[in-house]
C-alpha cells in the first residue's frame, strides 16, 4: 500500500507531521508531494469550482509521479455522507476514475469512526480536518496572507482548548465555528473578550461566533 499526501500552505499547521505518523503507523510506503495551489489562477480566484480544479490537479500529480506504481488504483476517502453535500471535487474524482471504496460500500462518517475504534486506529476520534482555503468566502481571492491569518487564528483557539474549530473570513470579519459542546465556553464574556482582543490585534475588524456550532 502506497500513501500519497499533497503538502502545501493550505494544510493546518502540524498536519504534515500528523499524516506522516499515521501512515507510517500502518506500514504504508509514504510519498509526500509538495504542491503550490496558490499559483493556480483557477484555484486562487476562489470560484464555485475551486475544489474541482484543486482536486483534479492533486490527483493528476499523484498519478503522474514516477513513484506511482504501474497498474495501481488510486483510492479516495470519500464516504457516503459526502455524496449528499455540494462537493465539486467529486467530479474530478469521477473524471480521473479514482476509486471511492468507503462510499461504494455505503460507509458513513459515524460508521468509519466506530470501525476505526474497533481496529484500534489512532485516528478514530480525531476531528475532521480540511483545507484552509475553505475558510475564505467564495469569490474572495485566496492569498497567502489570508491563509496565514486563518491558521494563526485557529492555532490561537486550539491553544485555548477549542479543538475542531474553524475560523471563516469574509473581508475583515471573522466568524468562529466551534463544536457544539464548546459553545457555552466560548460564549463566556471573559473568554470571548480575550479571543476578540487577539483577533483584532491581527488586523481583523469584527469577530463573530456562529451560534449553531459544528457537530461534535
Amino acid at each position: 500500500m502506497h500513501a500519497f499526501h499533497a503538502q502545501s500552505e493550505l494544510s493546518p499547521p502540524l498536519e504534515a507531521e500528523r499524516v506522516a505518523r499515521i501512515i507510517l503507523e500502518r506500514g504504508c510506503v509514504f510519498h509526500p508531494l509538495a504542491i503550490e495551489p496558490l499559483t493556480w489562477p483557477e484555484f486562487a480566484a476562489n470560484g464555485p469550482d475551486r475544489c474541482y480544479h484543486c482536486k483534479k490537479k492533486i490527483y493528476q500529480t499523484f498519478l503522474a509521479d514516477p513513484s506511482f506504481p504501474v497498474g495501481a488504483a488510486l483510492f479516495d476517502g470519500t464516504n457516503l455522507d459526502d455524496l449528499g453535500q455540494d462537493r465539486p471535487g467529486l467530479q474530478a474524482v469521477a473524471e480521473l476514475q479514482v476509486r471511492t471504496p468507503l462510499a461504494d460500500l455505503g460507509f458513513t462518517k459515524d460508521e468509519i469512526r466506530l470501525l476505526s475504534r474497533e481496529f484500534f486506529l489512532s485516528t478514530w476520534d480525531v476531528y475532521s480536518s480540511s483545507c484552509l482555503a475553505t475558510r475564505i468566502s467564495q469569490h474572495e481571492p485566496i492569498t497567502r496572507e489570508k491563509i496565514l491569518l486563518v491558521a494563526r487564528c485557529e492555532a490561537l483557539l486550539q491553544k485555548m482548548g477549542f479543538l475542531g474549530v474553524r475560523v471563516r473570513l469574509a473581508g475583515e470579519i471573522a466568524t468562529i465555528f466551534v463544536v457544539k459542546k464548546d459553545l457555552s465556553l466560548i460564549q463566556n464574556n471573559r473568554v470571548f473578550s480575550v479571543i476578540k482582543s487577539n483577533f483584532l490585534s491581527l488586523g481583523l475588524h469584527k469577530v463573530l461566533i456562529n451560534q449553531q456550532g459544528r457537530p461534535d
